[in-house]
């Protein structure tokens, strides 16, 4: 097919990843885990775990591509705090039609082996990570 890169080979996530999700889960400490494919674009790695601001996470997206589960907290509309899990597929524009694909292929299957997500995200520029933009989505 012209235009289109497909990924024939599925996409593999290393055990270190559904560890720190499960970590992020029970743990007050950490609030936030990066992932990245590696450089062969068929596993998926652990990137970061820590706790970050929502405004230390927009700071620490790299230009390349990411996948995030960060812990939204917020208060609802009655003023009841609450959090929610977002599992954020960070696709920045400009990345090449092969990383799409493999990065598609890895949202996929992250969305299969984490369980306990609230929110999926599609984000390709910061503007679709403001906090009020993801906030609309938890409360919707």
């Amino acid at each position: 097919m012209i235009g289109r890169v497909l990924v024939t080979s599925a996409i593999s996530v290393e055990d270190r990843c559904i560890d720190a999700f499960n970590e992020l889960k029970r743990s007050r400490h950490i609030t936030t885990v990066l992932y990245r494919l590696n450089d062969s674009l068929d596993t998926l790695t652990l990137d970061f775990e820590g706790s970050l601001t929502h405004e230390e996470l927009l700071k620490a997206l790299p230009s390349d591509p990411r996948f995030v589960a960060y812990e939204l907290s917020f208060a609802d509309r009655d003023g009841t705090r609450r959090g929610a899990i977002a599992l954020i597929s960070w696709c920045p524009k400009g990345t090449s039609p092969e990383q799409e694909a493999a990065h598609a292929a890895g949202y996929a299957a992250l969305r299969n082996q984490l369980d306990g997500i609230d929110l999926f995200v599609e984000a390709t520029s910061q503007s679709d990570l403001e906090y009020h933009q993801l906030l609309l989505t938890a409360r919707t």
